[in-house]
């Protein structure tokens, strides 16, 4: 019964998927004016984070989509099996926290590898495009050249900024599209100097120099930041995994105590205020930790 829902969730999203590629596709043909309405900022910003994860899942490549989604099934089909046969747990109760843990997971392993690659890649496009520009090439001609010397996804979204400008569509629409894929503070400031030297001109190569020197000093100061809290991070790390590696200690070696948490309804009183319990500090130290960093 749980596969049947598993495959009409699957079916579901893959028509959301056609429906966001379909909206994305006008979008690119003729770009709309939308009021700014509170309602319609939630909608646009809910899309956005929907974009991203989709993104994230397939790392920017669209033909991995079939491949990632057979995979996650797969998974899907081993915890349920491992869960038939030794935990027996709540099927239903499984298949949920299977799913919200597979999006957060997702959506943090995408963005960190996301920011890792723009990080590792964006002080060379600035130099390539500083290197272009000096030698006297149109900003369009540097983009291009972005695409073809920059390795990996970000050369790659140089590539797709090119080919969409080439073609004539809206700057605007371009920009936005490629931000919500790298939504850094540090590449909004260079696609906006795009958008204006492509609007209207001006000194680029001065721009691009400083624009360097303040994401390089930022980037200093961000790797200080990781080594000063690096040691209270990998505590917090190592507490939170403690109770999971309990929870199976109990399964093999107090089998006894094991069946009345999963089983007994007073037993599940303690395995729902662990895991509550649980939870709440973790999120109160990742909270912490997020405001140190």
């Amino acid at each position: 019964m749980i596969l049947y829902y598993v495959v009409l969730a699957f079916g579901v999203l893959l028509l959301l998927y056609t429906a966001v590629q379909f909206s994305g596709t006008k979008k690119k043909i003729v770009a709309k004016e939308y009021t700014t309405t509170f309602w319609s900022n939630l909608y646009h910003k809910t899309k956005d984070k929907v974009l991203l994860w989709k993104y994230y899942f397939v790392n920017g490549k669209p033909q991995n989509l079939i491949r990632n989604s057979v995979i996650t099934l797969l998974i899907y089909m081993v915890v349920y099996f491992v869960n038939a046969q030794f935990i027996r747990f709540n099927s239903t109760i499984i298949s949920v926290i299977y799913f919200l843990l597979f999006f957060v997971f997702v959506w943090k392993w995408g963005r960190r590898r996301n920011r890792k690659e723009f990080d590792s890649s964006f002080p060379e496009v600035i130099q390539v495009l500083n290197s272009a520009t000096t030698a006297g090439a149109g900003l369009l001609q540097a983009i291009e050249r972005c695409g073809q010397d920059v390795r990996g996804p970000f050369g790659e979204e140089f590539k797709y900024i090119y080919k969409r400008l080439a073609i004539g569509e809206d700057v605007d629409t371009v920009m936005a599209d490629s931000y919500t894929r790298w939504p850094y503070r540090e590449f909004y400031f260079f696609i906006t100097i795009l958008k204006i030297n492509l609007e209207k001109g001006g000194q680029m190569k001065e721009i691009i120099k400083r624009l360097g020197r303040v994401i390089a000093d930022g980037q200093k100061m961000e790797q200080k930041k990781k080594a000063m809290t690096s040691e209270a991070r990998m505590s917090a790390m190592i507490v939170g995994v403690f109770p999971l590696f309990f929870f199976f200690f109990m399964k093999f070696q107090m089998p006894d105590n094991f069946n009345y948490i999963i089983t007994d309804p007073k037993g599940r009183l303690v395995l729902y205020y662990v895991l509550g319990s649980e939870s709440l500090g973790m999120g109160i130290i990742w909270w912490l930790m997020k405001k140190a960093t």
